[in-house]
């Protein structure tokens, strides 16, 4: 039993890095877990950003610990696209409990 069981947490920045420790972190502890990023690179961006091969990695390694996990590319500065996120996210797992705001530059 986990100190997350039947939460859902929503992480932005979950590509990668931090975002992906949280996101697994949180899927071990019982959680679903809803993976936001942009996954794309910015021109104002000198180093290289996350991709989409790198959120399914997320997926994958969430799933790996049976727990579901959603992937959906956004980017936090719209909060429209933030809007839609919370909207599939809710679709797809009935609740957010958990959000983690990871996303950063």
């Amino acid at each position: 039993m986990g100190m997350l069981d039947g939460k859902v947490a929503l992480i932005t920045g979950g590509a990668r890095g931090q975002g992906r420790a949280h996101a697994t972190t949180c899927a071990r502890e019982g959680a679903d877990v809803i993976v936001v990023d942009i996954a794309d690179q910015l021109e104002s961006v000198p180093y290289k950003m996350a991709t989409q091969d790198d959120l399914a990695q997320t997926v994958r390694e969430v799933e790996a610990l049976d727990r579901r996990a959603l992937a959906v590319t956004a980017d936090v500065r719209s909060q429209e696209q933030l809007d839609e996120a919370v909207a599939r996210g809710l679709a797809d797992f009935g609740q957010i409990d958990i959000l983690i705001a990871n996303a950063g530059i």
